[in-house]
C-alpha cells in the first residue's frame, strides 16, 4: 500500500490542480484566472465573503459548469471538457450545498445510490461504514431522507461521498444554515479523513476551515487573494481581504 492510498477500498488521494480558471454568468464574470495546487491528501479551504466565487469554483472544480478558460487536473489528467459524471468516474467527488439528497427515498437508499451492482454484503458494508461516521444512522435506515433535520441531511449527504474513498472531494458550504455543535461534528469526521482523501472545503465558517486546512485560497471579486499555507495566514489577514471586498477595494495583493 503506497503511503497515499486509502486502506478502505477506492481512489488513492491525488492532486488537483486548477489553472488560470475562468467562468462567466452571461457578461458577468464570477472567476477570474483562479489558478492554486491541492497536494495530495491535504485540505484546503476555498473562503471569501459572499458573491466571491467560492461556489462557482466549486462547480467548475466539479463539472457542474464549463470554465472558459483553464483547466482542471488531477494527478496530471486534464478533466475540463468533462461532465461532471465522468469525473466522478475518475475519483472527483462533489457534495453540494444543501447536499442534494432525494427526499423521497429512505437514509439507507440515499447511501447506497453510488452501490449499483453491489452484492448484499458490500452494500452491508456501505451501511456499517456510514453508521461508524454518524451512529445516529443507524437507527434511521429506513426514514425517509426529506423528514430528517437540516443537519442530519448533511450528514447523509457527506456519509454518501466518504464511504466510498474519492481521489478528490470538493464540499460546498458544509456549514451554512446549521447549528455549532453539528457544525463541530462534521468537521471532526472530516479530519478523520486527512490523508486519505484530498479535500477542498468552499466555507463561509471561516475560524473552523482555517483550522482543519493546510492551505488557504480567498477569493475577492472572482480572484484569488490570498493563496499560502493555513500556519502562514492570520485570521485578521482573512478577515481584512473580506473586507476589502465588501468596501469595494477589490482583490488584495495575491500570495503566489
Amino acid at each position: 500500500m503506497t503511503q497515499l492510498e486509502s486502506p478502505r477500498t477506492g481512489f488513492a488521494a491525488a492532486t488537483l490542480h486548477v489553472d488560470d480558471v475562468s467562468h462567466s454568468y452571461g457578461a458577468l464574470p464570477a472567476l477570474r484566472n483562479v489558478s492554486f495546487d491541492v497536494p495530495a491528501g491535504t485540505v484546503c479551504a476555498i473562503l471569501g465573503p459572499n458573491g466571491a466565487g467560492k461556489s462557482t469554483l466549486a462547480a467548475a472544480i466539479a463539472g457542474v459548469v464549463p470554465t472558459r478558460t483553464g483547466s482542471v487536473l488531477l494527478d496530471g489528467e486534464d478533466l475540463s471538457r468533462l461532465p461532471r459524471h465522468a469525473r466522478a468516474r475518475r475519483g472527483l467527488a462533489f457534495v453540494p450545498e444543501g447536499g442534494a439528497l432525494f427526499p423521497g427515498l429512505t437514509v439507507a437508499e440515499n447511501l447506497l445510490v453510488g452501490d449499483r451492482g453491489a452484492s448484499r454484503q458490500e452494500r452491508k458494508e456501505t451501511l456499517e461504514r456510514a453508521a461508524n461516521l454518524f451512529p445516529f444512522l443507524a437507527k434511521r435506515w429506513n426514514e425517509r431522507a426529506g423528514m430528517l433535520s437540516g443537519g442530519e441531511q448533511q450528514m447523509v449527504s457527506l456519509s454518501r461521498v466518504l464511504v466510498h474513498p474519492s481521489a478528490v472531494v470538493a464540499i460546498d458550504e458544509l456549514s451554512h444554515g446549521l447549528a455549532p455543535a453539528i457544525v463541530e461534528q462534521l468537521f471532526n469526521v472530516l479530519a478523520g479523513f486527512r490523508g486519505e482523501m484530498t479535500l477542498v472545503l468552499i466555507e463561509q465558517y471561516v475560524k473552523r476551515a482555517h483550522e482543519l486546512a493546510d492551505q488557504v485560497v480567498v477569493l475577492s471579486y472572482g480572484e484569488v487573494a490570498i493563496q499560502r499555507a493555513a500556519t502562514d495566514v492570520s485570521l485578521a489577514e482573512i478577515e481584512e481581504a473580506y473586507e476589502l471586498d465588501l468596501t469595494g477595494g477589490g482583490a488584495a495583493k495575491e500570495d503566489r
